[in-house]
């Protein structure tokens, strides 16, 4: 069954086997975050999955610091660790800015995705449940009222949930982390795609068109119609289409 909620790749009470059978269960041991910096650390991570880390922009330790209500060492050890994953760039002397990718590593993340989601959607096509099409639907119906909006943060949460819960569906925690983290990587670029005419309305017909098919088992179209979105968002990203009317 699909989750409502969207939630991180960290494993999930639900997801923890027993042991062995016939033998005494033992709780199982759950990673969380255990220091400050950690905490730190997801809150950062899910400014930048909403789309509230803007490019060229630098952050300081203190502009964290301050938003959090916490102190500046804990905040400057959550930056380092981003660093090290490659979300962002030290600036010497005055911060931290979001890392900026070629065109190649925009390329690269799109057709990571494209063969991990073309991918989930074959192997799940014949196996989704009335309650499975429930969940799409609710967030697509979510999509549909933010883009009413034009609320460019909630949008983008809504269609990383109708793309998460596919991928969260099939089970691979593997895969799942990977689209979590290309996401993450790119979700500071999501607002700059959603800035042209019409793009909010046409990014909702193209996850219809994915649930259509999906819905009526065809597996081809389905396919078809998440490559041609994510080709779609790719372009936006890296060479506007002629046809697009920037706001």
């Amino acid at each position: 069954m699909l989750h409502v909620a969207c939630y991180s790749s960290a494993k999930r009470f639900a997801d923890v086997e027993p042991a062995t059978r016939g033998r005494e269960m033992k709780a199982p041991r759950i990673q969380l975050p255990t220091t400050l910096k950690d905490l730190i650390y997801d809150n950062i991570k899910m400014l930048f999955n909403s789309g509230q880390i803007h490019p060229d922009e630098i952050y300081s330790a203190k502009y964290f610091a301050e938003m959090l209500g916490v102190s500046r060492t804990p905040v400057r050890e959550a930056l380092l660790q981003l660093a090290s994953e490659g979300f962002m760039v030290a600036v010497k002397g005055r911060g931290f800015k979001t890392k900026t990718f070629s065109e190649k590593e925009i390329s690269d993340f799109f057709e990571t995705r494209k063969m991990i989601e073309g991918y989930v959607i074959e192997r799940l096509v014949y196996e989704l449940t009335k309650s499975d099409f429930s969940q799409l639907g609710i967030h697509l119906k979510t999509m549909r009222k933010t883009a009413k909006k034009e609320s460019a943060q909630d949008f983008i949460e809504a269609d990383k949930c109708f793309h998460m819960a596919l991928i969260k569906r099939y089970g691979n925690h593997l895969l799942e982390s990977i689209v979590e983290n290309i996401r993450s990587l790119i979700s500071i670029f999501g607002s700059k795609a959603l800035s042209y005419e019409g793009r909010y309305q046409e990014v909702v017909n193209e996850h219809e068109m994915v649930l259509k098919a999906l819905y009526d088992k065809e597996k081809d179209k389905a396919v078809a119609a998440m490559n041609y979105h994510l080709d779609t968002t790719e372009r936006y990203l890296l060479e506007v289409p002629a046809t697009a009317t920037k706001r």
